[in-house]
């Protein structure tokens, strides 16, 4: 037998097994450093929803996220090192449990990005008395034998070691350049504002997403008061009988801006969006639809749009003279302007529940903020606030009068922003009495679709939206009873900006000769 064959380190260099003990620990730590950020490194560098995304992901975020991993690695490492001079069966006991805690992280993302499994349903599940009995069984095993499943998971991160390696290299290349992603990387420049003509009818048209006309109107439930939309309603014409386009944000929007119902949608592209369309069948793209923006730019008249979920200055931008819009928190939870701020935000992600709530929250605050603004500028004819309200995650204390970071159950969580949308309607409204514009503006009050998890909160599902039209000046309230789809908002948008529809009673007028039939509506549900 050679001398190679009778020891296999022959020709090497071998390492000596304190270093070995160290090299081990940095690729464990590594690794899992890696799974606690999986969040924030997957929606950078393998997401390819770049329609949804408003940031590109440049030289700050990909350097927090090197930064990230890197300071994390560090502290596991050390952990591990000391973990090796501690014998103390309590302290090991707290270090494992410590260590498994810390694998929920990548759990959590494979829960909610894998199986779409929801944290309602999680908490559901584990209210079961059988289920809840399982797990204080299986906690107490994993205690009792916790060296085995802390063993058991660093194989499982020792396998998952490439993963990291991979995010690693992928990060640095595209620092340096070597490499690119599919995103826009310029903001699309919007057409400067015309000169405004005196006198022209000025439209304000808000949407409330996911706001339920049943819940809100015809079954309130008792203890949720929404003074400001009652208010409305006696002002107002008010349809009992609305439907939304569809079920969706991202197939009702598009519905609703271009006057054709969309009946589904197809490809996602970075500043378009396939849909294909109700009435024909025929496949298209939002882009290539009618835009009640554009339309209304051609009559001379400026428009303006605050919303969220999808890229309207992408899609909608050369109907637009003014855009500000924010993406849904879910799309984009990791990235900032700058790097400290990247940090953040990705370190947030790791906590993905209330990061999400957090990130729901300041789009409420600032997309209000914008809304203020625009409500009040006459300089705009046209202006869109797609509002997030009441759609969860609940944020709201309504006896408080206040946002809150605390977390509730979905069903409180939606009808306390149902009372979240009454506020910001109020704060509108008594914006616009103070700056003058009230009473010289056609308010359209609706939403994109209904709450699609009123069955899990009553048993019932109702597709009927609100549909609250205040003209100018003097109240003149009637109840509109006859069915119409809310798709015809497009077409009464640009009746009043040409002056057809004039007041209350030729609006219901209109309303009886161009309202369309409730078709069949199906399509996807947000969750």
């Amino acid at each position: 037998m050679s001398a190679t064959q009778k020891n296999p380190d022959a020709g090497s260099i071998p390492l000596p097994p304190p270093l070995k003990e160290k090299i081990k620990d940095a690729c464990a730590a590594l690794s899992l450093a890696n799974l606690c950020f999986i969040t924030a490194w997957f929606d950078s560098l393998y997401d390819a929803d770049c329609y949804y995304n408003k940031l590109p992901v440049k030289m700050p975020t990909l350097l927090a996220l090197l930064t990230n991993i890197f300071w994390l690695t560090c502290v596991l490492w050390l952990a591990f090192r000391i973990r090796r001079r501690f014998q103390n069966k309590a302290l090991l006991l707290l270090w494992d449990l410590g260590f498994l805690i810390l694998l929920l992280i990548p759990v959590n993302f494979v829960r909610t990005q894998v199986f779409q499994i929801w944290d309602y349903q999680v908490i559901a599940f584990f209210k079961q008395p059988v289920v809840l009995l399982c797990t204080l069984v299986f906690l107490a095993l994993v205690a009792w034998k916790h060296g085995w499943v802390v063993r058991g998971a660093r194989i499982v991160g020792a396998i998952l070691s490439p993963l990291a390696a991979f995010t690693v290299v992928k990060a640095i290349l595209l620092c340096l350049g070597v490499i690119h992603l599919q995103q826009q990387v310029s903001k699309p420049v919007l057409p400067p504002p015309m000169a405004v003509r005196e006198g022209g009818p000025r439209v304000l048209w808000i949407i409330f997403d996911s706001a339920d006309y049943r819940l809100m109107f015809e079954n309130r439930p008792s203890g949720v008061n929404l003074p400001e939309f009652d208010r409305l309603r006696s002002e107002s014409v008010f349809a009992d009988n609305a439907c939304s386009p569809n079920t969706s944000t991202i197939t009702s929007m598009p519905s609703l801006i271009s006057g054709r119902r969309v009946a589904r949608t197809g490809k996602l592209y970075l500043s378009d969006l396939e849909v294909t369309l109700a009435d024909t069948d025929a496949t298209t793209t939002w882009k290539k639809l009618p835009s009640v923006f554009a339309e209304t730019q051609a009559m001379g008249v400026n428009t303006a749009l605050v919303g969220w979920y999808h890229p309207y200055a992408r899609v909608l931008g050369d109907g637009l003279n003014y855009c500000s819009w924010y993406p849904f928190p879910a799309y984009e939870p990791d990235r900032a302007e700058t790097f400290s701020a990247s940090m953040r935000m990705q370190i947030g992600c790791t906590f993905s529940t209330p990061h999400i709530r957090h990130i729901y929250m300041s789009i409420c605050e600032d997309s209000l903020r914008d809304s203020l603004s625009l409500a009040t500028n006459g300089i705009y004819g046209l202006t869109l606030l797609h509002l997030p309200p009441p759609h969860t995650p609940g944020v709201y204390l309504p006896a408080k009068e206040q946002l809150t970071y605390w977390p509730m159950t979905r069903n409180t969580g939606y009808l306390n922003n149902v009372a979240l949308a009454d506020r910001e309607l109020g704060q509108i409204r008594r914006v616009m009495e103070t700056s003058g514009q009230w009473d010289k503006t056609w308010l359209i009050i609706s939403a994109d679709h209904s709450w699609q998890s009123a069955p899990d909160y009553d048993g019932k599902l109702d597709f009927r939206v609100p549909f609250i039209v205040k003209p100018p000046g003097t109240a003149d309230p009637a109840a509109y009873m006859p069915k119409i789809n809310t798709t015809l908002t497009h077409d009464l948008i640009l009746a009043i900006l040409r002056g057809s529809v004039t007041n209350g009673q030729n609006l219901v007028s209109w309303l009886d000769t161009n309202g369309k039939p409730i078709p069949t509506i199906s399509g996807e549900i947000d969750k």
